[in-house]
């Protein structure tokens, strides 16, 4: 897989370019990735019927603006009192450490994952809200349509 370093707003990604390539990592990597956040968490919000939509999904890398994409209100409130996981509290920590990690480091992060009809984030919460609080104006984005 060609996945090439491109710099947007001081940012590192790798990023992959091709549709068919994008749609491979999505409906394979980032997949199994899902699949057993809900083996992990079965009632996680996360959990949608849009799981079963990836692979009719056209996806294309993006520019998009930092105030197009949207997050879940449920995920991002999400706790689950018999396991104890508490998703704002754990995002808080995770976004500290990459942010950390940009600033120091200058990491190579993905793009986020978005889907197309209404824009929220499926993949790169951490992500996401990490360069929304660092104040980048455009990010890097595989985006799915039907």
């Amino acid at each position: 897989m060609n996945t090439p370093v491109r710099s947007l707003n001081g940012i590192a990604y790798w990023v992959i370019e091709n549709p068919e390539a994008i749609r491979e990592f999505i409906t394979t990597q980032v997949r199994r990735e899902w699949e057993q956040d809900i083996r992990d968490m079965p009632d996680d919000p996360a959990r949608e019927p849009w799981l079963s939509t990836l692979h009719q999904r056209k996806w294309k890398l993006e520019i998009v603006r930092i105030d197009e994409p949207k997050t879940d209100p449920t995920m991002m409130n999400f706790v689950n009192p018999k396991t104890g996981y508490n998703f704002p509290e754990r995002l808080k920590q995770r976004r500290m450490e990459m942010r950390k990690s940009i600033e120091k480091y200058g990491i190579v992060i993905w793009p986020i994952i978005l889907r197309k009809e209404d824009m929220q984030v499926l993949d790169g919460y951490c992500r996401f809200t990490t360069l929304k609080e660092i104040g980048v104006t455009k990010l890097y984005a595989y985006v799915g349509s039907l």
